[in-house]
């Protein structure tokens, strides 16, 4: 039996579709925010902002008229060259799993270290 290689192990996973890719954009300009990484303001989305940010911190020109798929496979490829990963190529898909697992977008459990500490000097005044 030969095992399994690593193109096989990722056509198990289906491919998301774009909405899912949007929301999960979304969600990571929603951690950003919460991390106080972007300012929020009133006419732009969360997934435009977290975009924004993610291209402005490797240092890219954001592309304009390409698909989302088309940006976050350009996203990817400056990651992989950033951080000098031993994948040739991310997909689309794969890059929005590295940003949620590098800024835990899925544990919201967490809690960024300035609202700890506001949280612990609230809790240590008197109570009357």
């Amino acid at each position: 039996m030969r095992p399994i290689t690593w193109y096989q192990q990722l056509s198990r996973y289906p491919i998301m579709q774009e909405y899912q890719r949007l929301q999960k954009i979304r969600d990571l300009g929603i951690r950003l925010h919460e991390l106080q990484l972007i300012n929020r303001r009133g006419d732009c989305s969360y997934a435009v902002m977290a975009l924004n940010y993610l291209f402005g911190v490797y240092q890219i020109a954001k592309p304009h008229g390409l698909t989302l798929d088309d940006m976050l496979q350009q996203l990817a490829d400056a990651v992989v060259v950033r951080h000098q990963l031993p994948y040739r190529r991310l997909t689309a898909d794969s890059v929005l799993d590295f940003f949620s697992q590098r800024y835990q977008v899925a544990a919201p459990y967490l809690v960024h270290p300035t609202y700890r500490r506001q949280a612990r000097t609230n809790s240590m005044q008197p109570t009357f």
